[in-house]
């Protein structure tokens, strides 16, 4: 199968394009960032989504949509360019699609779009309340994806990605930066009181969970994809402080405009795993087995 990845260069996304290459598909990356792997079943397109992209997928026969701007800090300051990228990016690239010819997708969405629940476990028919731009964003992605199933008889099938962390991951996630300010003996901060409460999902679990959407997924169905173990964040401190034997203090730094605003703060988000035990997938790693390999793999590379 020959196969377009929006954002394929990333901290998920390329774990799945390695797998897909070792399928023996033809895979294309369309990305800001070259890949760091090479492979003859793989080629590299520098553009941004926003960008035209009609010849680049044109013969094409899937399409895995994962570009988007990530990051709780870089969103929350730059509502219009989240917008502008993670929405009407997102409705570009499946406008454009199907212009190409190509109707069967996959799009990374997010629990962002859930916000502060109104029922736990969340499922994924659960109610819908973002309360930041990215998720406003990756909802209204949704929509878009929806609509064109609806209206095109396109097979958008959405993944809901629960608080994926993992080696590779960017130093703007909360994991690998508890991790690096421990492994330097510094201040580990903990926004708001710490007893939000994450189920983190081990980045090789996010892939493996995505790809049996890939292979077994319902035509244009919506899936959650995380752990069902729930961690506050000061546990999550705790945990990390203790496997990388660090000396460093952990500040609870409470809420406001330097740390974390509390009307941004969502308290509690537990998925529900029914829709995906189907699949027969569940995840497998709890955060303490996942931290240290993170740990492992921040260690080598700082």
């Amino acid at each position: 199968m020959n196969i377009i990845f929006t954002g394929g260069s990333g901290f998920i996304g390329l774990p799945i394009v390695k797998k897909l290459l070792d399928r023996g598909h033809h895979v294309r990356i369309i990305d800001l960032a070259k890949p760091e792997i090479s492979h003859k079943n793989l080629d590299f397109v520098k553009k941004s989504i926003l960008e035209d992209i009609h010849k680049d997928i044109t013969g094409f026969d899937f399409l895995f949509h994962f570009a988007a701007n990530i990051g709780v800090s870089f969103n929350d300051s730059h509502p219009l360019e989240t917008m502008e990228v993670d929405l009407e990016g997102s409705a570009k690239v499946f406008k454009t699609a199907i212009k190409a010819g190509i109707k069967d997708m996959m799009y990374a969405s997010s629990s962002e779009v859930y916000g502060n629940p109104r029922e736990l476990p969340i499922k994924e028919d659960s109610i819908k309340g973002p309360v930041s731009s990215y998720g406003v964003a990756k909802l209204g992605s949704e929509i878009y994806a929806n609509s064109y199933n609806q209206q095109f008889g396109a097979n958008i099938k959405i993944v809901r990605f629960f608080n994926v962390y993992g080696p590779r991951q960017s130093i703007k996630f909360v994991v690998p930066i508890f991790i690096t300010k421990a492994l330097k003996n510094e201040p580990i901060p903990v926004y708001g009181d710490g007893s939000q409460a994450r189920c983190y999902t081990y980045v090789d679990d996010a892939i493996d969970g995505a790809l049996d959407v890939f292979d077994k997924g319902e035509k244009g169905g919506n899936y959650n994809i995380g752990n069902t173990h729930p961690t506050t964040v000061l546990q999550l401190a705790e945990t990390i402080k203790e496997i990388t034997k660090s000396s460093s203090e952990i500040t609870v730094m409470g809420y406001g405009p330097e740390t974390r605003l509390r009307k941004r703060e969502v308290d509690y988000r537990i998925p529900s795993m029914e829709k995906m035990r189907t699949l027969g997938w569940e995840a497998k790693t709890r955060i303490r087995e996942g931290a240290i390999k993170t740990a492992d793999w921040i260690k080598k590379n700082l």
